[in-house]
């Protein structure tokens, strides 16, 4: 197995960003190697989606690539899809750490631009451990839990109608399902999305931003 201090160095080169936060995250998921929501109602004025970065020479068929952590030639971490971050609507912020309930709670995820029907990918490679209810009641919404066993990190995609059942092993960039409706519980004004967050070993949570590539990167093939 490649060494913990090799996956490190794979990890900070991977992440090609002066960020610390995200050099920090990927390489605690290297090291992890070795050892082993609701949303709120804010009122504001719509506007655009925000726009992720994307690689003008990407072909149009292309697939979001991930970060290889343990060099098997696989993918670990990948971007369900690339349409852009959702910005501030009628609902608020899709960015992590939005205010929530009129400052009560913080956004625990990153909201993804996703139109109804869309083919969502899972964002990690894992055991599909959960399915269930986005919200308490509501058999409509739903969300997809995968878990790493070797990192035990968990990734979580909210408004998903989900193809995959629990026990399913799923590489990362694997359609997991679609994106789903979100009109038939808000009203106009809610940039249809899906919700994707991550939490580590301990449950803590994660920034998305900090643990998925810098840029949604595209796959040749």
């Amino acid at each position: 197995m490649t060494s913990p201090g090799t996956l490190i160095r794979r990890a900070a080169h991977l992440a090609a960003t002066p960020s610390l936060s995200r050099v920090a995250v990927i390489a605690a998921i290297g090291l992890g190697l070795a050892g082993g929501a609701a949303l709120g109602g804010r009122a504001g004025a719509v506007t655009a989606p925000v726009s992720i970065p994307q690689p003008s020479a990407a072909p149009a068929s292309a697939t979001p690539a991930g970060v290889d952590l343990d060099e098997d030639g696989r993918d670990d971490l990948a971007w369900p899809l690339t349409l852009g971050q959702r910005g501030e609507d009628a609902y608020g912020s899709g960015a992590f750490g939005a205010s929530r309930d009129g400052g009560r709670r913080r956004h625990n995820g990153l909201d993804l631009v996703a139109p109804p029907g869309a083919p969502i990918r899972a964002p990690m490679s894992g055991v599909v451990t959960r399915v269930g209810q986005a919200y308490s009641g509501d058999p409509e919404l739903q969300f997809v839990e995968i878990t790493s066993p070797t990192t035990r990190y968990s990734a979580r995609v909210l408004y998903v109608g989900p193809s995959r059942a629990p026990g399913a092993q799923v590489t990362a960039g694997e359609i997991i399902g679609r994106a789903q409706d979100l009109g038939r519980r808000y009203a106009s004004g809610m940039t249809n999305h899906v919700h994707v967050e991550f939490s580590d070993r301990r449950g803590a949570v994660l920034d998305p931003l900090a643990v998925l590539p810098a840029v949604p990167r595209r796959s040749k093939a």
